[in-house]
C-alpha cells in the first residue's frame, strides 16, 4: 500500500457549518488518523513558513501545528483558555515534537511535508497510527480555497465539503462573530459554497464530495455510508458516534448545548431567531446558491420594512442580477 502521508482527507466548508461534527464522526474509524484540532495550515502555517530555513520552519510547526499539546489545566496557554473541555494532557508535547522531527529530514523536506508529519506525530504518540491506518484527516474551514495545492501536492487526496442552510449557519456564526453583518456573512457563505460546487465540477465527485449538514443529521447512517464509500473504507457503526481523539465529543454548539450524539436540534433554529429583514437579506444574497444546494426560500412579511431597508434589498437584487447576467 502507498504511504499514509500521501492519502489525506480534507474537510472543507464554512465555519459553523458542521465541519467539526463530520470530523468527530470520522475520528473513531480504525482506518483513519484524525487530527483533533484545526491546523489552519494553508492560511497560517504555509505563508509563515514558505521560504524560511528548515530550522525556522520546525519552530513554526511547534508554534502553529502541534502547540495544542502544550496543555495545562492550572495555567492554560492562550490556545486553551476558551476551550477548557479539550484536554490533551495525556499526549506529551515533547514526544509529539520529537516524533515530528523524526518524520522530517533537513535538505529533503518541502513545506507541504510539515502537515502530514504533524498528523503522523500525533498518531504515533497517541497510538492512533497503526498498521491498519489508511488515511489521515485534517479539518479547517475554508480548505475549499486551496484545492489546487491539495491535489497538486497529494494526488490521492480526497475532500469532503459540508454545506449548511445559510440561515441556520448565520444565527450560529453570529454568536461567534457578532461584528459580522448579515451582508458580510451571506457573501462569505456564497463564496465558500460556490467554491465547493466548482471544485466538485472540476475534480469530479470521486475526489470532491459535497454533503449537506441537514442530511447528515436526519439520515446519519445513509450519509456516513456514502462517506465511507467515497473514502474506500468499510462502514463501521463508530461513524455514528462523535469522538475527539478517541474521547466522547461534547458538541460544538454556539447555543451552550452539550450532547454526545447526533442531534437534529440545530435544524430550522433560524425560524425562531431571525427577524424578517436579515432573513430577507440572506435570501436575496444567497438565493441562487441556496437553490443549487436544495434549500427552499421562505415567504417573508415585508410590510414593516423601512424605505432604507427596501432600498438596501433592491441594491442587492440588482447586484445579483448584474453578477449572474
Amino acid at each position: 500500500m502507498a504511504k499514509i502521508e500521501n492519502h489525506p482527507v480534507f474537510i472543507c466548508g464554512h465555519p459553523k457549518a458542521g465541519t467539526s461534527l463530520l470530523k468527530t464522526l470520522l475520528d473513531g474509524h480504525p482506518a483513519l488518523m484524525v487530527y483533533p484540532e484545526e491546523t489552519l495550515f494553508f492560511r497560517r502555517f504555509l505563508p509563515a513558513a514558505e521560504g524560511k530555513p528548515f530550522k525556522e520552519q520546525l519552530d513554526l510547526a511547534e508554534q502553529l501545528l502541534i502547540h495544542i499539546f502544550e496543555w495545562n489545566q492550572d495555567n492554560p496557554p492562550a490556545h486553551q483558555v476558551n476551550f477548557p473541555d479539550r484536554d490533551y494532557s495525556d499526549i506529551s508535547f515533547e514526544d509529539v515534537r520529537d516524533a515530528l522531527k523524526g518524520f522530517l529530514a533537513e535538505g529533503d523536506t518541502q513545506v507541504k511535508d510539515f502537515l502530514p508529519a504533524a498528523v503522523r506525530a500525533f498518531g504515533k504518540v497517541s497510538g492512533v497510527l497503526n498498521e491498519g491506518s489508511q488515511a489521515w484527516v485534517e479539518k479547517s474551514p475554508y480548505n475549499e480555497f486551496y484545492t489546487e495545492e491539495i491535489f497538486n501536492w497529494w494526488p490521492e487526496a480526497r475532500c469532503i465539503h459540508i454545506v449548511r442552510d445559510p440561515r441556520d449557519n448565520y444565527v450560529s456564526y453570529k454568536r461567534k462573530q457578532p461584528s459580522w453583518t448579515v451582508r458580510v456573512f451571506a457573501r462569505n457563505w456564497v463564496r465558500s459554497t460556490q467554491a465547493g460546487l466548482a471544485n466538485q465540477a472540476k475534480y469530479g465527485g470521486e475526489r470532491y464530495m459535497l454533503i449537506r449538514f441537514e442530511d447528515l443529521l436526519m439520515n446519519p447512517e445513509a450519509v456516513t455510508r456514502d462517506v465511507a464509500r467515497f473514502l474506500d473504507l468499510s462502514w463501521d457503526e463508530v461513524l455514528l458516534q462523535p469522538t475527539r481523539a478517541g474521547d466522547a465529543w461534547r458538541g460544538n454548539s454556539m447555543f451552550d448545548e452539550t450532547f454526545q450524539a447526533i442531534s437534529t436540534d440545530p435544524i430550522g433554529r433560524w425560524k425562531d431567531l431571525l427577524e424578517p429583514y436579515p432573513l430577507a437579506m440572506l435570501q436575496v444574497i444567497c438565493g441562487k446558491t441556496m437553490t443549487r444546494t436544495a434549500y427552499n426560500k421562505a415567504e417573508i412579511d415585508d410590510r414593516d420594512f423601512t424605505w432604507k431597508q427596501r432600498i438596501g434589498l433592491w441594491r442587492e437584487i440588482i447586484k445579483n442580477l448584474l453578477r449572474f447576467s
